[in-house]
Order: C-alpha cells, then structure tokens, then sequence
C-alpha cells in the first residue's frame, strides 16, 4: 500500500506538471519547462520532465518539486494536492481527505482529519468513532506561532494607525481610549508571541518584536 500510495502522490505532480504545461495554460514545451529550471538554478532536463510526465520516472524529491512548481508559477503544494479544492486525496497511506484540508495540512494552517475512537454514545456507553482534528505539536509547530505572530502585528500595527488617526482627527475621549485598548491588546498579543518563538529557538530579528 505504501509503496502505491508513493506512486499515487508522484501522478499526482506528474499530471499537473502535465495540465499546466498544455496549450490551455502556459503552452510550453518540455524543452521551454526545462530551460526555466535551470535560469531558477536547478535544472531538470527534458528528458526528465518527459519521464516525469509519462509515468517513466517514479519518484520526485523537494528539489524537483519546488523548482518545477516556481517555473509553472504556482505552489509547490498545487502540484502535490491539485484537485482542490473538495477531490478526495490520499494523503497519507490509508487516509483520504479532501484536498482542501490536505492542502490546510501541508501549510500548517490545521492538522489532518483522523479516526478518534475516544468518543462514546451517550445512551448506549458503546465506543463511537468520530472524525477529529488532529492538533499540531505546540512544542514544535514553528509555521502555527508564526501566523499568530504575523496576525497580531498586522493587528497592532493598523489599531496603531487608527489610533493617531483618531487623535489628529481629535475624536472623542471615549473613541481614543478604545482604540488605544486595542492597540495595547495587540501589542501584548505579539509580545507574548515574540516570547515562545524565542523559547523554540526560532530565527527572529533584532527589530521582530515591534512595539
């Protein structure tokens, strides 16, 4: 099953490769494909997206798969999830999803819907198997901090603006003083946020925690 499911998630990519080259989007060749590659830095030959595309080659690795995917335009992830965005996927060996929470799954935005059999019918006591998220680890979800991060600046940094608009505007006491709540809400948010991805050692700037 595994080795098939490997097979599965190389069609996959080969099959967009293929839809995205046709004459109905970008019209390039092989050869066109292949010079693109190598003006990124990598360079895929022709021969082999031709291998790629014809079910010869049977494996891919990151490289291929990030540079293929910058020479079509689009996300590394459209070409390993393309049938967004309700196509049913199987994502791992066994577990089919739809591909619209595959995709949620790959960008850290939500984990993956699993069997839990830690559920029970409440009039019969037996055990019922529900579908349930699965959560990321937060003692290692890097990609998770990082979009609260980045939410909570963005957040601060607009109530920060509609705060000085507000006082050169000479708005009401009461106005000011909510907008400067949320201002400070946010800024809060960030810091703490600021904090754990310190604690995970994360690559943060000297100007990141912006106060």
């Amino acid at each position: 099953m595994t080795q098939s499911w490997a097979e599965q998630l190389v069609a996959r990519v080969a099959g967009e490769v293929r839809r995205l080259r046709g004459k109905e989007h970008s019209g390039l060749s092989a050869a066109k494909l292949a010079d693109r590659t190598v003006e990124i830095g990598y360079g895929i030959s022709r021969s082999v997206v031709a291998d790629l595309e014809t079910g010869r080659k049977k494996t891919i690795d990151v490289p291929e798969l990030l540079v293929l995917a910058a020479a079509l335009g689009v996300s590394p992830a459209q070409l390993v999830f393309p049938d967004l965005p309700r196509g049913k996927v199987e994502v791992l060996p066994g577990l089919e999803q739809e591909s619209h929470g595959a995709l949620q799954w790959f960008s850290g935005e939500a984990g993956l819907m699993k069997p839990s059999a830690d559920w029970t019918d409440a009039a019969t006591e037996h055990p019922v198997e529900i579908w349930a998220r699965e959560q990321f680890d937060p003692n290692n979800d890097r990609v998770g901090v990082t979009r609260e991060w980045l939410q909570a600046l963005h957040t601060m940094r607009r109530a920060r603006v509609q705060l000085r608009t507000g006082l050169s505007a000479r708005e009401s006491t009461e106005h000011i003083e909510t907008m400067q709540m949320a201002y400070e809400d946010a800024r809060r948010r960030a810091e703490e946020l600021f904090h754990r991805m310190t604690d995970l050692q994360m690559a943060m700037g000297e100007d990141d925690n912006d106060g």
